[in-house]
């Protein structure tokens, strides 16, 4: 696996407030990624102020879960900006804080010209699928993710040393 590097943290530094992956933002998820191949992965340590039901992760923090490593998944697969047109989280078993850490894994089904569809998946710390999410990105053109969204391009996610 590679670690997926966040150029957004160069180009904007403290002004990044990125709920699901600024380091900045320190109420938010806070997430990295990293490609393994067909899909990218991320790890997430829950924690009890991002609850709904003692223990139980809320389901709003879980489909935001989803949603940003689609998001990533755009970035990194698609090589493009998009975003979120439609989404579909079924949640499958309670997200409990005391399993541990999270693992989210998402893949880039299909990209046409105007959308990609991808499916992601949550799983707690012992490896139960606890949700899983369809979703439609709507994607830009290059020139505009570039130009509206600062798509850095591909390059700039990995580490070339």
């Amino acid at each position: 696996m590679k670690k997926i590097l966040n150029p957004f943290v160069e180009m904007w530094h403290e002004k990044y407030n990125c709920f699901g992956c600024s380091p900045y933002n320190e109420v938010g998820l806070q997430l990295t990624f990293y490609d393994a191949g067909d899909e990218l992965v991320a790890g997430w340590q829950p924690r009890v102020i991002l609850e709904g039901y003692p223990d139980v992760v809320h389901g709003g923090i879980q489909a935001t879960l989803l949603d940003e490593i689609c998001a990533w998944t755009v970035y990194i697969k698609a090589e493009t900006s998009g975003v979120t047109k439609q989404m579909n989280v079924t949640y499958l078993h309670p997200l409990r804080i005391s399993k541990g850490e999270v693992t989210l894994k998402c893949r880039l089904l299909e990209k046409g010209k105007k959308e990609a569809r991808l499916i992601a998946e949550l799983f707690d710390g012992e490896g139960k699928k606890c949700a899983k999410g369809d979703f439609i990105y709507f994607v830009y053109p290059q020139k505009i993710a570039v130009k509206r969204f600062q798509y850095p391009g591909i390059e700039a996610f990995y580490d070339e040393t």
